[in-house]
């Protein structure tokens, strides 16, 4: 469609997407975001796509092209897997590009995170999404500028580490010389994140400290003087930063170094607390929403406690002349061996006090708590290091025969140790724990009582650290169960796109599921599922149904699982039986889990408290064709009311239900997203409901309205999570994103 002229791009938002025209200049090297097929419940059947980021010139409008800015995120799918990312579009390129312009919608969970927020940070206005790579043309080609010296050294850095390090090791090289997040696929990360060591992959003070540290070392080595080697290291450091992405930690190492640098230059003292404020200073310059980036936050609480604490704590007490004398009495193989008995019991307390400060924020922003990095950390540190070191070499003597052969070897050999560690590490019991947020006001105490603490010395603060046990304790005991009424049964529609998932609260405070999954993957319950479990306090997920063997109702149990203790899941009779490795996946993991597993089928029955279910479908046996056909059907029952779930039910299924006795509903979930061909008039009639909620992913499939089923329809789509609530005084819906509420059925 064409435009009005005086279209105001930032200030468009509607809930479907809008075709532009536009043309800009690429501010970034487009990268390739690669699908993952090695995980059988990640959809492959997704097209990879190439991203970037277009800087605004123009836009289309009908009076013709008009000025336009704000900068937006190009997503184009890929069509040819060996073309090089958008046909070899580079930084700085101007280009026109043809696709549907949309903006992050609101959250549709409660506990979903905000990605309007995630967008306003970074400057960008929205997306826009280009078919094919064809509808991207090159108008002029960059010049070159910074960005487009620094994307080059990085695609050659990039090839070299490809070249060298073979196909295994070469992400995690990538990720960890380069700072290319798009190097790993998430199943990699997630294993660092939950092992508690990402931080040695995530560009940080600690590769811009080591690379600094090994040019001083190297330039006194070859005799250049303090002044200049200074100047050296600074220059060096910033370039590496700029390389990597100028991220708030690594601006904050690049910046307390050159600090440092500078006080050696015009030899001076260092100020290590005005350093440590410059760096603050500079990183909220460059981007002040950086401050509430969770990886400068914890950057600078691990420097904070670092050098005003730890360094002072494992400094050693001066010796007295006995035990100098008997230190000198001592060989030379003794006293190697007690100073690297030494260096690793420093090593291993630096990191559990690091753990210590660093978890609570954790906790807070990713509900994971990581013992195992207790382990871990102190190893992980030195191979990663031994990787570091030898990468650098190895970007600056690719081309030298033999020396980069050893380089590339002794990187290769301490990154596959590190990888090794770490997927075994994955693997232990309790290694790894997800739990709910700490509320914001226990985070300000745990903090203040750390500053304290650390400022006073902890000889000197044993009321403090009584204080910090009791605090700790407090979060512990703390309840998070919010209030239910005891009369009530709250069922839950999560929005979670093309999918399901249905929270059933009972009012004896256990927790039910009916399906749990989307065809966006496995992903869904960190993003949506989680978040919203933690923030009504359950822990605990009593049992989950799972209506039929289609992996957008299922994909999500194994992450459920991680996160979850899961009582008991349930399948209909023929969910085990599909040939498929997704299924097969989900039964290894309940395995693994010591889940329990039960099958029903129509006619059975059960309670729990004062909530009743019935099955009324599928049979023991058929009815023969696809799994939506063997959907399972359950009544839930509560205070005189009922809803009726129903899967993706269609064809035989809905043909058998229908046969039975008629069960009034006063809330129908739509059968199959709200598919019209799954919602035949029969149905309406049959189960002749008051309201019906569809849970869908888009406007754009065929999907029934208000005007199919004649009675108020409400979908996941436009208003978010729904959530139903009944008690002996009615049933009520209401929608998330819309703030609506309507009384579907009183007393």
């Amino acid at each position: 469609m064409a435009l009005e002229a005086g279209f105001d791009l930032c200030g468009f938002a509607r809930p479907e997407p809008i075709i532009l025209k536009v043309r800009g200049t690429l501010t970034d090297d487009p990268f390739t975001r690669h699908t993952h097929t090695a995980d059988p419940l990640v959809p492959v059947h997704r097209t990879e796509v190439d991203v970037s980021v277009l800087d605004l010139s123009e836009v289309e409008t009908t009076s013709g092209w008009q000025p336009c800015s704000g900068r937006i995120r190009l997503w184009v799918n890929r069509d040819d897997p060996r073309a090089p990312p958008m046909n070899g579009l580079r930084s700085g390129d101007t280009v026109q590009a043809v696709g549907r312009f949309h903006v992050p919608e609101p959250p549709g969970s409660p506990g979903e995170r905000d990605l309007r927020n995630d967008y306003l940070d970074r400057g960008w206005r929205g997306d826009l999404r280009v078919n094919d790579t064809s509808a991207v043309v090159r108008l002029e080609a960059g010049g070159w500028d910074a960005n487009r010296v620094l994307a080059w050294v990085r695609s050659r850095s990039s090839a070299a580490l490809d070249s060298t390090l073979g196909a295994s090791e070469a992400p995690v090289g990538k990720a960890l010389l380069l700072g290319d997040t798009n190097a790993l696929d998430r199943t990699e990360w997630d294993s660092y994140a939950r092992t508690g060591v990402v931080h040695v992959l995530a560009i940080s003070g600690q590769h811009l400290v080591l690379l600094a540290g090994f040019a001083w070392l190297v330039l006194h080595a070859v005799g250049v003087s303090r002044s200049r080697a200074a100047w050296v290291v600074a220059a060096v450091v910033f370039g590496y930063a700029l390389l990597t992405g100028l991220r708030p930690s690594a601006l904050r190492a690049a910046v307390m170094v050159a600090a440092i640098c500078g006080a050696i230059v015009l030899r001076r003292p260092v100020n290590t607390a005005n350093s440590f404020a410059l760096a603050w200073l500079a990183v909220i310059g460059v981007n002040p929403s950086d401050a509430f980036d969770l990886g400068c936050r914890l950057s600078f609480i691990s420097v904070f406690v670092l050098v005003w604490g730890v360094g002072r704590w494992v400094t050693p007490r001066k010796r007295t002349p006995l035990e100098r004398l008997i230190d000198e009495s001592r060989s030379w193989w003794e006293k190697a061996l007690r100073a690297t008995g030494r260096a690793i019991l420093v090593a291993f307390f630096v990191n559990a006090v690091l753990f210590l400060a660093n978890t609570p924020l954790l906790v807070t922003e990713q509900n994971l708590v990581s013992p195992v990095g207790l382990l871990v950390g102190p190893p992980l540190v030195l191979l990663t290091s031994i990787a570091l070191v030898c990468g650098f070499l190895l970007l600056l003597l690719a081309g030298v025969p033999l020396l980069s052969d050893v380089l590339a070897a002794c990187t290769r050999w301490s990154l596959a140790a590190a990888e090794w560690c770490v997927h075994r590490a994955d693997g232990l019991p309790l290694g790894s724990m997800y739990v709910p947020s700490l509320p914001g006001w226990w985070l300000v105490g745990f903090y203040a009582l750390v500053a304290v603490i650390v400022l006073r010395g902890w000889r000197a603060s044993r009321w403090f650290l009584l204080a910090m046990v009791a605090w700790i304790a407090l979060a512990a005991l703390w309840p998070t169960t919010t209030d239910r009424p005891p009369d009530e049964l709250r069922t839950t529609f999560l929005s979670v796109g093309h999918g399901g998932c249905i929270v059933l609260e009972m009012p004896d405070g256990r927790c039910f599921l009916y399906d749990c999954g989307t065809t966006a993957g496995p992903d869904v319950v960190r993003r949506v599922i989680a978040p919203y479990l933690w923030s009504r306090g359950i822990r605990d997920v009593d049992e989950l149904f799972v209506s039929h063997a289609d992996a957008d109702h299922f994909n999500g149990i194994g992450e459920l699982v991680r996160r979850f203790r899961v009582g008991r899941v349930t399948f209909t009779p023929s969910f085990a039986e599909k040939p498929a490795a997704d299924v097969a996946e989900v039964v290894a993991i309940l395995k693994r889990a010591e889940v329990p597993i039960r099958v029903v089928s129509a006619g059975q029955r059960f309670e729990a408290g004062d909530v009743s279910f019935e099955v009324l479908h599928p049979p023991a046996v058929g009815p023969p064709g696809v799994e939506n056909e063997r959907s399972m059907v359950l009544v839930v029952r509560h205070a005189g009311h009922s809803i009726l779930l129903t899967g993706d039910l269609e064809k035989a299924g809905t043909d058998r239900v229908l046969s039975l006795a008629p069960t009034p509903a006063d809330v129908l979930m739509a059968p199959h997203h709200g598919s019209k061909a799954a919602f035949p008039s029969g149905l309406r009639t049959w189960a002749a409901p008051k309201c019906v909620l569809v849970s869908r992913g888009n406007l754009y499939a065929n999907t029934v309205t208000e005007r199919e089923t004649g009675v108020p329809t409400w979908d996941t789509f436009t208003h978010g999570t729904l959530t139903v609530r009944s008690n002996p005084t009615g049933v009520t819906v209401e929608g998330y994103k819309t703030g609506l509420r309507e009384v579907v059925r009183g007393k």
